[in-house]
């Protein structure tokens, strides 16, 4: 079956304007900012940016490439190619991006990042990154079960309102992973004049929020044009509260690798749909979000504390670093766990190995990705 590599190679010759943008363009171009592209984007809200033509060819022809190449343990490294392929497309190359953020705050436990493509037919694409490779990435995405707001989502509200002040047009946003919660939490906290603007907003396999959220009227504001889309083995999207009304797509892979949006399988204006997500999914859900539903709000914020202490104690700082020393790493871990109480300790356990149930369909195979040509230095035009 095809994957989002496969739709530019049959569609990248057809631009925006003769087929406007759908479900698998949007994730596309959220897809992208998981590149490295530091210094290589305006991060002032302009429509006259960079073209992802010329980015791709700066990013392929950088001094710093192979480092900037490295996406780390969690992003499957094709996306790199995936910046070449969409930059030489017609239907992707001539987009221009600006308002590039990135920022990674240890102090407020904060990753949060951010581009703005302008599509050229007067209206503009807000894409926020998921979690990256860093581990108080990770640590965000656990408070946004029990936090009202944790700073990244601050921020893309902040990131959304000064898009609208610079830009002119109708405003669609997205994201994947922690993206997509983003996506969704700055559009219904949008101001209402910024929140009329809005067209749509896409959810592709986001985490879920703290419970209520589904119920409010803010959020209600805007359901109408908010598209999720989760994987049929879906264990992210299923964390914590959750919407209900979401699709759900079929996957070439098995257990937690079907996060990956490679795996997802697409046509040639959407994704191909499954009728519901895999029993195991709901399973998952049900058992992690039960447990964790049952703490006190105290002992859910302890909860998480200690998970991420315990990550903390191994000097860590990336996944990459976590499982490049994966030994040392684990007796650090354990140590760690010894000074838990008997309660949280237990729950902690119970988490892991119902996850390692999961992922052991895959773990000790060989994860080979895709075939895909080499990079490429996309020439300017």
């Amino acid at each position: 079956m095809a994957n989002f590599m496969d739709y530019i190679e049959w569609r990248g010759d057809v631009d925006l304007k003769t087929s406007p943008l759908n479900e698998v363009d949007a994730l596309i171009l959220c897809h992208m900012e998981y590149n490295n592209i530091d210094n290589l984007v305006p991060t002032s809200f302009t429509k006259n940016g960079i073209t992802l033509r010329e980015l791709a060819y700066r990013f392929a022809t950088a001094p710093d490439f192979l480092t900037r190449s490295d996406v780390g343990a969690m992003i499957n490294p094709l996306t790199v190619n995936l910046l070449q392929a969409a930059g030489e497309s017609v239907r992707f190359g001539s987009l221009k991006l600006c308002g590039y953020t990135n920022i990674i705050d240890t102090k407020r436990e904060e990753q949060f990042s951010a581009v703005t493509y302008v599509l050229g037919d007067k209206s503009f694409f807000i894409a926020y990154r998921g979690t990256d490779d860093t581990i108080v990435g990770w640590k965000e995405d656990c408070d946004l079960g029990w936090k009202e707001t944790v700073p990244s989502q601050q921020d893309a509200l902040a990131y959304l309102e000064k898009a609208s002040r610079h830009l002119r047009g109708d405003i669609l946003i997205g994201g994947h992973s922690k993206g997509g919660n983003l996506a969704v939490y700055a559009a219904a906290n949008a101001g209402d004049k910024t929140k009329r603007r809005i067209t749509s907003v896409f959810n592709n396999d986001g985490p879920g929020f703290k419970e209520g959220f589904f119920e409010s009227e803010k959020y209600k504001s805007i359901s109408s044009r908010t598209y999720t889309f989760v994987p049929q083995l879906s264990i992210v999207g299923m964390l914590f509260s959750h919407a209900d009304d979401y699709v759900t797509v079929e996957s070439d892979e098995r257990g937690l690798h079907q996060h990956d949006p490679f795996s997802w399988h697409v046509s040639a204006h959407h994704f191909v749909e499954k009728p519901d997500t895999d029993e195991q999914s709901k399973v998952i859900g049900r058992t992690v979000n039960g447990w964790f539903n049952e703490l006190s709000e105290e002992n859910k914020e302890i909860f998480v504390k200690t998970i991420f202490g315990i990550l903390k104690d191994t000097d860590a700082k990336t996944n990459s670093e976590l499982t490049a020393n994966w030994w040392n790493s684990i007796l650090k871990m354990l140590k760690a766990m010894k000074e838990l109480d008997p309660k949280t300790r237990d729950i902690i356990f119970k988490t892991v190995q119902l996850l390692f149930r999961c992922a052991g369909q895959t773990m000790f195979q060989e994860h080979a990705p895709r075939k895909s040509p080499a990079v490429k230095q996309v020439g300017k035009k």
